[in-house]
């Protein structure tokens, strides 16, 4: 919001998920310079200073969903793919995403922005990008995510060892293959020397950006890193007062590579490296031991689920109720479009609060509407680090809020607003989408940038990256039938 200006929302049903868990009937929300100042009947004092005024009569005010775990650079794939394995998965997403040019990165995060700030979401963890990276192409994505005017932590995903957990052990490639795959060199490592040179420099361009972007290391998985990497990270986290944002154990291949690697699991090595701690925020969170629950809540360390896309590649599912149980920070994500095919966060609440519940006779254990809104609020804004700004509608907290129309079935009658948001809504009845006060979206349309415009261009760039990478398809469907 530009200094001085204030912005009354009027009339609004207002579900703060403050400590109190209050909800207040047709009220009002004073928002001055992108900070929220009051919740309640606005004096005419105050109304004389409000720059604009919007009717929320009929509206159901909400603090923005936060994303904690998505990929910018699958936002062109939906519907990619069907019954294929993990390995066969990955490899084909890397012919997918590989070799654009900065306009190829913008368009997939303006296609990411529409999809999400539509539907109610208005913070992510952008995990970027799947193969080596360069100083343009964090650049390029970090400028396309100013753009969008969301609030985003980029994820500076990087590897520096091998991808072992994708050409399981035994499946082997014929020679002739195994050299294409080296010929077209669709996953190099990161050299550690090129990571302590570049991390700094795109922390130090960006992190902080506009007050709405952040950057954090974050690798691939830490099975796929070499130690020197991990504790270089948590060094650079604990300098600038970083998160760290990582893959953990999505399958059981990499819960026997970190046994037959380390002699013990991924979160008990992270602990004896002396840097598991609450900046790690850990996407899918699938194969872990009782002892492995019991160190992550010891330690704060966040677990980000992500329920469709575990359950649409088949890998396992996280140990929900039990991790709630011992204490674990959860948050909650889509998962990249390539493996979700959506990022809408309603769907992601729904799934999780019903993903264990048929296993459980004891319906206490079962994870209710409020823990599922809970993750993709406030274990959200815990992930990025910003518990204290985002995830409530209350004064002092940021104002990153959607406003929601009750005029459709789903919302009629309202019975129950939090269990409807989970288990009924869609995203589909999102009116305004708001960032630091700033209207993003505005009677359901964006209005942040020309999303129309990028959404019809994408279908050429595809084509043209299709062509391009010819080559990196032609080896990546010939690993993906090899492997089981």
């Amino acid at each position: 919001m530009i200094a001085g200006e204030t912005l009354l929302i009027r009339n609004a049903m207002v579900l703060t998920l403050n400590a109190r868990d209050e909800l207040h009937e047709g009220t009002d929300i004073l928002i001055r310079e992108g900070i929220i100042a009051a919740i309640g009947p606005t004096p005419d004092d105050q109304m004389q200073r409000v720059t604009r005024v919007i009717d929320a009569a009929g509206c159901l005010a909400l603090p923005g969903l936060i994303n904690a775990h998505m990929h910018s650079q699958s936002g062109t794939m939906p519907g990619f793919g069907d019954r294929l394995s993990h390995p066969a998965f990955m490899w084909l997403t890397q012919a997918h995403t590989s070799r654009r040019s900065p306009d190829e990165i913008r368009l997939a995060v303006l296609l990411c922005a529409a999809q999400m700030l539509q539907t109610g979401t208005t913070a992510a963890i952008d995990h970027f990008p799947g193969q080596r990276f360069t100083l343009a192409d964090m650049d390029a994505v970090m400028s396309a995510w100013a753009e969008t005017g969301m609030r985003i932590a980029l994820g500076m995903r990087f590897f520096d060892g091998e991808f072992g957990d994708i050409v399981p052990a035994g499946a082997g490639l014929s020679p002739d293959l195994a050299a294409a795959a080296r010929a077209v060199d669709i996953l190099k490592p990161h050299r550690l020397s090129g990571l302590r040179e570049e991390m700094p420099e795109v922390v130090r361009r960006w992190h902080g950006h506009a007050g709405r972007l952040g950057v954090f290391p974050a690798p691939s998985n830490p099975d796929r890193c070499s130690d020197e990497a991990l504790v270089f990270c948590a060094e650079l986290a604990e300098k600038h007062d970083l998160g760290i944002h990582t893959h953990l154990l999505e399958t059981r291949a990499q819960a026997d590579i970190a046994a037959k690697r380390y002699g013990a699991t991924t979160v008990a090595h992270l602990d004896n490296l002396g840097i598991l701690s609450g900046r790690w925020s850990c996407a899918h969170s699938i194969w872990l031991t009782d002892a492995d629950i019991d160190l992550m809540a010891r330690r704060r360390a966040i677990a980000v689920h992500n329920p469709e896309s575990n359950a649409r590649i088949g890998s396992g599912r996280m140990r929900t109720p039990e991790m709630l149980a011992a204490g674990v920070p959860i948050a909650l994500g889509t998962d990249g479009s390539g493996a979700n095919d959506n990022l809408v966060m309603h769907e992601a609440m729904r799934a999780a609060a019903t993903l264990h519940r048929a296993d459980l006779a004891d319906r206490n254990q079962w994870v209710s509407a409020r823990d599922a809104l809970r993750m993709a609020t406030e274990g959200g804004a815990m992930a990025m680090r910003l518990g204290l700004n985002i995830g409530q509608i209350a004064p002092g907290f940021r104002a990153d809020i959607c406003l929601y129309r009750l005029g459709g079935p789903c919302w009629t009658p309202v019975n129950d607003p939090v269990a409807q948001l989970v288990f009924a809504e869609t995203g589909a009845s999102v009116a305004y989408t708001l960032v630091d006060g700033d209207i993003l979206v505005d009677q359901g349309r964006v209005t942040a940038f020309d999303a129309e415009g990028a959404l019809a261009e994408v279908s050429g760039m595809v084509a043209s990256l299709r062509r391009r990478n010819a080559d990196l398809f032609s080896v990546a469907h010939a690993i993906a039938k090899a492997l089981p």
